[in-house]
């Protein structure tokens, strides 16, 4: 297997015939994570109002990380960790970046969504053949357009596995293998993303996000739904 790094919607749309894993540690991924783990079907959404109108059992959004006014929840890992969504839910999800990037990589073989909580189990998935292809792409999302050391972190850890599992990477793909070794969890938990948090008070996602392997899912898109 070979595996790629890239970014952004252009990167999304590149990876159009290779798998694709979407990384949004802060925080889509991790919450689409929690919510497999729980036994709910995700939809994700790009717009607010698409989220808003989509007649599913719960609503899930945010927009510049704070919650959605009138949804059922904001994208907040911790908070849906600790909800009564009972198992066989459909929930609609909308975030600023996440979900955005999941819709521009639709064309991919295969889309799953990886973060620093479900790290092992998408590169062992991977390494088994998840993506039905012989090249896998992850894909940072970024903070409206621009690079984030978060999401780049969580992509170095997922290669980082998928190398000791033989997978071979590409240059950009090892520079995110080599920053991520380097980057202190505290870094991260003090970068942009990380007091843009901290101000909202969602504090408490930044340690449950940064944790590696606590939630051992695999989301996979299933026609318009992310399954476990």
């Amino acid at each position: 297997m070979i595996a790629r790094y890239s970014g952004g919607e252009s990167g999304a749309r590149a990876a159009a015939r290779a798998g694709a894993v979407v990384v949004d540690a802060f925080r889509a991924s991790t919450t689409i994570a929690v919510l497999v783990s729980k036994g709910a079907r995700v939809v994700p959404v790009a717009s607010v109002e698409e989220a808003a109108s989509a007649e599913t059992d719960f609503h899930i959004g945010e927009r510049g990380s704070a919650k959605v006014a009138g949804f059922d929840f904001g994208n907040s890992p911790t908070e849906i960790l600790g909800s009564q969504i009972p198992p066989g839910s459909t929930v609609a999800l909308s975030t600023t970046n996440g979900t955005r990037l999941v819709e521009a990589a639709g064309g991919a073989r295969a889309i799953l969504t990886g973060a620093f909580v479900n790290a092992g189990v998408i590169a062992e998935e991977l390494a088994g053949g998840a993506c039905e292809g012989a090249e896998v792409v992850v894909l940072g999302c970024g903070w409206e357009g621009r690079r984030t050391s978060e999401d780049e972190a969580a992509a170095g850890a997922i290669f980082d596995r998928l190398r000791s599992r033989g997978a071979e990477l590409d240059g950009r793909a090892r520079r995110v293998v080599e920053e991520y070794l380097s980057r202190s969890a505290r870094t991260l938990r003090n970068n942009s993303a990380a007091r843009r948090l901290k101000r909202l008070g969602y504090e408490g996602d930044l340690d449950f996000c940064l944790a590696e392997d606590t939630v051992p899912v695999v989301p996979r898109r299933v026609g318009d739904a992310f399954v476990g």
